[in-house]
């Protein structure tokens, strides 16, 4: 008989049942001592608030996950700006890259900042909220991806609007200078791809990614 879930069941959320059966509950961090080191790492960064965020919903749902490394997006920031920072609790580094946005998250103005957000199929925008970072793979256009389960009801369809962290040449550093910011996703939290593997390859099955906009 399968065994009930720990935690009670809320919208939105994967239980840990279900999470240990993917074998991807992470224990490669520092068990017991991760939320002092990750605010010590994030902090100086503005990230307070979105380490709480984290560190709160995985000790109420995922007690037992203790990743190595973290990742949160600040989209308070412009897009010309590294904001996707990796976190590494055992490393204790914090390293910050370009990350995309979705084009449906942009006002018409073009600025470069992502200001709404949605969870619906076809909106191409971002969705805000925990995401767990999955299985790997080679997408249709032949690059390294990651598949990512959204967590929360504010991202809930990732999966069916196929969210995934992979390359795209439109996030460089060169684009961004030439632009003023850099390009924009269908929703994806695209990377630069001299640097995208690397970052797929630290938080792939079982960390946590969270899409940050300050409330």
């Amino acid at each position: 008989m399968a065994q009930k879930p720990t935690k009670p069941a809320v919208p939105g959320a994967v239980s840990s049942q279900e999470l240990a059966a993917a074998g991807m509950i992470s224990r490669q961090g520092v068990a017991g001592d991760d939320a002092a080191i990750l605010h010590q790492l994030g902090d100086p960064h503005g990230l307070q608030l979105a380490v709480q965020r984290l560190l709160t919903y995985r000790d109420n749902f995922y007690p037992d996950s203790h990743p190595r490394h973290w990742a949160i997006v600040n989209f308070d920031l412009q897009s010309a700006h590294p904001r996707l920072y990796l976190i590494d609790v055992v490393g204790q580094t914090v390293e910050p890259y370009l990350c995309a946005h979705g084009k449906g998250s942009e006002r018409p103005n073009n600025d470069g900042i992502a200001e709404v957000f949605s969870n619906i199929n076809g909106s191409l925008m971002t969705s805000l909220g925990i995401y767990r970072c999955a299985e790997t793979f080679t997408d249709g256009h032949n690059r390294y991806a990651m598949a990512l389960d959204g967590l929360q009801d504010t991202n809930s369809n990732a999966r069916s609007r196929q969210i995934i962290m992979h390359p795209a040449d439109y996030v460089t550093p060169k684009f961004a200078q030439d632009n003023g910011r850099i390009g924009r996703s269908e929703g994806c939290p695209a990377l630069d791809p001299a640097t995208s593997a690397s970052v797929i390859d630290r938080l792939k099955f079982g960390s946590f990614l969270l899409h940050w906009k300050t409330p």
